[in-house]
Order: C-alpha cells, then sequence, then structure tokens
C-alpha cells in the first residue's frame, strides 16, 4: 500500500492521511468480515495479481472487478497445450462467474470498445461488452461500466457505450446498464 500511496501515483501520501491505515493480507475464496459484511476476494485476470471482491450485507450483493480481462486461450486450436489450457480457462471462467452470481451491482472494468480491444489484448482489461457478457452470465441486476479508457473524451465515452448497447439488444431493458460516472451514488 505505502507502494501504491507514493505521490506519483496518489495525490495523498501516506503520512498526510487523517486515519491509520490497518491493511489485511487476503486470499481468494476467504471470506473477511468487516463490521456487518462480508467480503470475499476473486481471483481475476490481469498480468500481475489481481482480486475482484464481493460484498454482501443486509441481503444485497455487489461485486468489483477493478482490473480484469476476460480469459482467452494462447493456443491455437491445433497445438499440443490448446485443451489443457482451455479446460483451465473455463474453470477459472465458472469460478468467477460463481462468484458474481445473482448480485444486485456489477462494477466491472469496461476500459475498451471492441475495435480498440486486439490492440490491448493482454493489458489486462476488458471491454463493455465483456462486461455486459458477464452481466448476463451472471443475473447481474445493474451492470456499471467502469474503468475508462483515460484518453477516451467524454463525447466519446458516450459514443462507444451506445455502439456497446445496441450489439447487445436482447439486454436493454433487462438489464440496467450504466456509465460509472464521478459522483455517482449507488443504492441498492
Amino acid at each position: 500500500m505505502a507502494v501504491q500511496m507514493q505521490y506519483s501515483y496518489f495525490p495523498v501520501r501516506e503520512t498526510e492521511m487523517k486515519s491509520p491505515i490497518d491493511c489485511l493480507i487476503v486470499m481468494p475464496n476467504e471470506t473477511v468480515v468487516v463490521g456487518s459484511a462480508s467480503v470475499t476476494p476473486v481471483l481475476l485476470n490481469h498480468p500481475v495479481v489481481n482480486l475482484g471482491y464481493r460484498i454482501d450485507c443486509n441481503g444485497k450483493a455487489v461485486f468489483f472487478t477493478g482490473d480484469h480481462e476476460p480469459h482467452t486461450n494462447i493456443y491455437d486450436p491445433e497445438d499440443d497445450g490448446f485443451t489443457e489450457y482451455q479446460s483451465l480457462i473455463e474453470q477459472q471462467q465458472r469460478s468467477i462467474v460463481e462468484a458474481i452470481q445473482g448480485v444486485d451491482v456489477l462494477i466491472a472494468d469496461s476500459s475498451y470498445s471492441i475495435e480498440e480491444y486486439p490492440s490491448k489484448k493482454g493489458w489486462g482489461h476488458g471491454t463493455f461488452d465483456s462486461s455486459i457478457e458477464l452481466a448476463k452470465a451472471t443475473g447481474a441486476k445493474i451492470l456499471y461500466c467502469t474503468h475508462h479508457e483515460p484518453t477516451r473524451s467524454d463525447d466519446d465515452l458516450e459514443k462507444v457505450f451506445a455502439e456497446a448497447l445496441a450489439r447487445h439488444p436482447e439486454v436493454v431493458g433487462k438489464l440496467d446498464i450504466r456509465l460509472a460516472r464521478e459522483g455517482d451514488a449507488i443504492v441498492i
């Protein structure tokens, strides 16, 4: 945490914080109770270890992916390792879907459009479309698309979001899909 809070990454240094920071080492799929909430870390797909978090409290559930790229097979179908690696990927995908299953709110990494993704593959971030597919697979009620590409203007963000929605007409009106915005308050 101290490295993450260096001024080059974050505008407030740890020494300037008004409250003490207590860190707890967590392990994937081991639930931690914080007050009345249960927090379950889930291993996601990113070039470095990255955890998403399911938070259950008072009968409601939220899942935050942080950085997450959908799993893809690094082998071609004719390669020797393809089948074994595909099996591993499918197991990891099932684990993620099970962890998110039935949440009220899914806050998911939607950094790229599907047109941008091929040049960003392996960077550890998803697309609007992959987030919509994840929300559909898990039965999430509300999807917040977040982790927006920082070079995209607000107008461009609205445009790629609308294009993604147009590619998924089967969920429009059934799944509440929103762009995460600064200052949003989520009430569930």
